[in-house]
């Protein structure tokens, strides 16, 4: 029974998974395509890692992942270079080292162009406000 109600779980993944491919723009989904291609990840975490946290900024290193499941960061948007310890900012690159909250989000909560939750549509790494601030 157990294993019916799992196969059928992985079904309905698969049928969402689908859902929402075909919902994406082709270039998109050429996009993925081929960053799928072109990576060197065996793992789903590790690609995960390679596309949303990418190369560490210190060494240069293609291991890290991402700090969800890090206990006392529990954060996604924290990088960790498995080979040298590193910790970034994934959204703005800033070193984490001495304190895991990034000082870009206080400056973000207040900023004009974010919503109630602090989210804007301007790339942090291209944001002037951040720049101007935290430099």
């Amino acid at each position: 029974m157990q294993e019916e109600e799992e196969e059928e779980g992985r079904m309905e993944d698969k049928d969402s998974f689908w859902e929402v491919w075909n919902s994406l723009p082709k270039d998109v989904q050429e996009a993925l395509q081929k960053a799928i291609e072109e990576s060197s990840a065996i793992s789903e975490e590790q690609f995960i890692a390679e596309v949303m946290i990418g190369d560490c900024p210190k060494c240069g290193s293609t291991n890290t992942k991402d700090c969800d499941s890090v206990d006392g960061i529990e954060d996604f948007t924290v990088g960790l270079c498995m080979k040298c310890g590193y910790l970034w900012c994934s959204e703005c690159g800033r070193p984490l080292m001495n304190d895991i909250h990034c000082e870009h989000w206080e400056i973000c909560d207040t900023c004009d162009e974010a919503d109630e939750i602090g989210f804007c549509d301007i790339d942090p790494l291209e944001c002037k406000k951040l720049k101007d601030e935290l430099n």
